[in-house]
């Protein structure tokens, strides 16, 4: 069940990159991507995973920097929330290889995932409806920090999340 997740989690990264763009560089770093996430999860090789998560990320990347896309939030943080689901899934078919998973482990499991989902989903709206209101009411000098301040309360939301989730 876990390794059919993780391989439509990496079905859906390579999906998400062919339709942000359609240069043949990032189409080739998808079904790289894809390949190694396909070995990772047939091995159960945790680095395996992670090297995939890694070209999926340049590929998407990449795949703004060609086509000089702005960063759209709901996007990139489904494309984000998908590979966490990926290196999740992978994980957790590693720790549980070789034993009989009941179904109410995996309902908690992925009802912990959909949490985390929500969880950064709500945080990333509300720091964008934050960040629109403080655009206008906030002098440009003064921007940079706002950014950082921003940034760090985000770790920290976040943090916070995948502590409870836990």
């Amino acid at each position: 069940m876990m390794r059919l997740l993780a391989a439509a989690s990496a079905v859906v990264l390579f999906v998400l990159l062919l339709l942000t763009t359609r240069a043949p560089a990032v189409a080739v770093a998808g079904l790289v991507g894809l390949l190694l996430a396909t070995v990772a999860i047939a091995a159960l090789w945790r680095w395996l995973a992670t090297a995939a998560a890694c070209v999926f990320l340049i590929g998407y990347a990449t795949a703004l920097w060609i086509d000089r896309l702005p960063v759209n939030i709901v996007p990139a943080l489904g494309f984000g929330l998908v590979l966490l689901f990926l290196l999740e899934a992978v994980d957790l078919a590693c720790r549980v290889r070789g034993a009989t998973v009941d179904g109410a482990v995996v309902r908690s499991v992925l009802g912990r995932w959909i949490a985390l989902g929500t969880g950064a989903f709500v945080a990333a709206m509300l720091a964008m409806a934050l960040a629109t209101f403080l655009a206008a009411a906030v002098p440009a000098a003064a921007s940079p920090l706002l950014a950082a301040a921003g940034a760090l309360g985000s770790v920290w939301v976040l943090a916070t999340l995948v502590r409870r989730a836990g």
